[in-house]
């Protein structure tokens, strides 16, 4: 894969939070001042939602405006999105309207604000919501309140509540020509009407077109969804002397989006998509880039790893996965749910993230990640779930005959022998979190064969903070990260170089057998490895 000169390098997203947020009427000047000043950064991106639910927040000549049919509906039934915050879909209803009749819409406004910024614009299309949400409530839908057999779940079906299957049972069903044809003419819509830069089909918003057992055999029916949006969107761009370009979103790695019915890696191949943003940014750490990078090798297509902000936000972090997909040639980032943070913030992470020579000597914090119980879940909860690999953690760590435990790996990007070289680095260290850990309890850690000094559960921190996003995030602006307590207890090592090194580490970590813990178990949540440099 090349890497575009002309691709961004910072993909911001926006779900439209300034028409929850706004007291009517919204004006395009605001719209201007709060969502297009606030992101325009050089090299960077703006891709914004058109609506979930197929409940539209744009001037659509199509799909349902929200607020249009709301006579004998409920706002007061439940909406995971809306219900805590009363009122809210009238007053979204009430600023899509104001900006209709101000300058014919959102799309409108947004398209030519972003063409006189100079700053790269998609509308984001959901391709299939799993928020639960009452089909009595406005925000449910008008197409899925009137067509249930086109739906994942079959009418009147069974299906154990806590289930994959049940969190996904009111999604749209993609085996259906309807459904495959509503969404078309949305898709279509948004690029031939807007004078827009590309489209992005959203598939982790949220994962499953397709009932479970039949994804796989489906995966022929959205290759020619895409194909067809593909060539209409050519065809306009060539009408328009422009290259318009098709963005996906897709699970965390190539094996998990062709399981649940997305055939990526030939959509690649095929130059069917000009950008692919890779997972939902829930277990960024074991998304794999690199497969992606690989399969658009010899096209143009270009990759860019998910950063989701409700996993939380620390600056090493963020950084860290910069540093790693960069290196794996990816084009740059996506950031998702980080649209209300304050414009300073979006413009210091943008510069950082996207000059891998900045990067180079910033603090970094690797991680590994957790995916979650396959059940119980819960709507949206459970379709993440369902897109993503199992990971190692959390791992219950127990006694075993040769005294091994579980065995991890984290690729460390920066350069370790140089920084020391140059007297740069400050250190490294790497940290454990467990749920809980007597003072009995003894952990020994190797890395890549080296064994750590042991350290036992009296030495053990309690609780740890990370920086998160506010709660109703999408209702302040601007938004600052707060600090979150996590509970648990936390054993911290230095580590030296080497052992530690550039590249991959093999980091073994186990309970040590003693008369103190016999038959004893200490379940480990979280491993994250810090490089520090001196400032």
């Amino acid at each position: 894969m090349t890497v575009s000169s002309d691709a961004p390098k910072v993909i911001f997203t926006d779900d439209g939070w300034i028409l929850s947020a706004t007291e009517p009427p919204l004006t395009v000047e605001k719209l201007k001042a709060e969502v297009v000043d606030s992101h325009n950064w050089p090299g960077g991106a703006l891709w914004w939602s058109i609506g979930d639910h197929e409940v539209y927040h744009y001037e659509t000549e199509i799909g349902e405006i929200i607020g249009e049919a709301i006579e004998g509906l409920d706002e007061g039934t439940y909406s995971f999105v809306h219900s805590g915050t009363p009122g809210v879909i009238g007053k979204i209803a009430a600023n899509v309207r104001a900006l209709m009749d101000e300058c014919g819409g959102p799309v409108t406004a947004l398209s030519k604000l972003c063409r006189e910024a100079g700053l790269q614009f998609f509308p984001r299309v959901r391709m299939s919501s799993h928020y639960e949400i009452d089909p009595r409530n406005p925000a449910y839908g008008r197409f899925r309140r009137d067509n249930p057999e086109l739906l994942i779940g079959k009418p009147g079906e069974e299906l154990a509540v806590g289930s994959l299957p049940w969190g996904q049972r009111t999604g749209l069903n993609y085996a259906f020509p309807e459904v495959r044809e509503y969404m078309r003419r949305i898709i279509f819509e948004t690029f031939e009407r807007f004078d827009v830069d590309g489209v992005e089909m959203d598939y982790m918003r949220h994962p499953g077109v397709f009932r479970s057992d039949e994804a796989y055999q489906n995966r022929y029916l959205m290759t020619d969804l895409i194909e067809t949006v593909h060539n209409r969107l050519k065809e306009v761009g060539a009408e328009r002397g422009r290259d318009l370009q098709l963005a996906v979103r897709v699970p965390p790695t190539l094996a998990d989006s062709v399981r649940i019915g997305l055939d990526v890696e030939s959509w690649i191949r095929d130059g069917l998509v000009d950008i692919v943003a890779v997972g939902g940014g829930f277990i960024p750490f074991e998304t794999p880039i690199r497969e992606f990078v690989e399969a658009a090798e010899g096209t143009g297509c270009q990759i860019y790893g998910c950063i989701e902000a409700t996993r939380h936000m620390d600056d090493d972090a963020v950084r860290a996965l910069a540093a790693r997909w960069l290196s794996h040639g990816a084009t740059g980032v996506y950031l998702y749910n980080f649209y209300t943070i304050y414009p300073e913030w979006n413009k210091r992470i943008a510069e950082e993230v996207s000059d891998p020579s900045r990067l180079a000597r910033l603090n970094k914090r690797y991680e590994l990640d957790r995916a979650g119980p396959l059940y119980p879940s819960r709507g949206h909860g459970g379709a993440f779930r369902y897109a993503s690999p199992s990971t190692t953690l959390p791992v219950t760590l127990r006694s075993t005959s040769d005294g091994a435990g579980p065995e991890f790996s984290i690729e460390v990007t920066d350069d370790l022998d140089s920084a020391i070289a140059d007297d740069a680095l400050e250190g490294c260290s790497l940290t454990l979190r467990f749920e809980d850990i007597s003072p009995d309890d003894e952990i020994e850690v190797t890395i890549n064969g080296a064994t750590l000094a042991r350290q036992s559960g009296g030495n053990a921190a309690d609780g740890w903070t990370r920086m998160g996003i506010t709660g109703h995030f999408w209702m302040a602006y601007p938004g600052y990260p707060e600090e979150r307590q996590n509970e648990g207890k936390s054993l911290t090592f230095e580590v030296a170089c080497p052992p530690l090194r550039q590249g991959d580490n093999a980091i073994g970590v186990s309970l040590v057998p003693s008369s103190g813990n016999a038959g004893g178990a200490v379940t480990l949540t979280n491993v994250e490895l810090d490089v520090a440099y001196k400032q």
